[in-house]
């Protein structure tokens, strides 16, 4: 599922990921963060660096979108190697994100559940995956 990734700068903690988006619109600087919510679950938020903050509801559009997104599954995929046994709670920010997501699980569900048991959330109802179903937002239970 990976493919192609950018290079990634974890904190020490691995609590968040810097990397650089190349395209036609240039360097942008993206990153990946898990935001502790509870005791081992934790919020993955994605997005564009700008000044102190992040920017989760821009569209970068550098048309290397495949790439930006495996390399969040990498930046996932490092952070439960040093938190074993995590949840990690995926919300879209918008209609569009949410159509992306359920796309993106719906063609990978197979990969990513070698590694991560996937539910979805339609409203505020937890359920296992599905991929004939469209969800609000989605938890990955990282497999030991």
């Amino acid at each position: 599922m990976l493919g192609e990734t950018y290079d990634i700068q974890p904190s020490p903690r691995k609590l968040y990921f810097l990397f650089t988006s190349e395209g036609p619109k240039g360097l942008i600087e993206k990153v990946v963060m898990f935001e502790p919510l509870e005791f081992n679950v934790f919020n993955l938020a994605f997005g564009d660096i700008q000044g102190q903050s992040i920017n989760d509801s821009v569209i970068s559009n550098n048309q290397d979108f495949v790439k930006v997104l495996a390399t969040v599954a990498k930046c996932t995929y490092d952070f439960v190697e040093k938190y074993p046994g995590v949840k990690i709670k995926i919300t879209p920010v918008d209609e569009g994100r949410k159509l992306l997501y359920n796309t993106v699980f719906r063609r990978h569900h197979r990969v990513i559940g070698e590694k991560f048991e996937i539910r979805g959330f339609i409203e505020t109802t937890k359920q296992p995956y599905s991929p004939e179903k469209n969800f609000d937002e989605f938890e990955l239970q990282h497999i030991i």
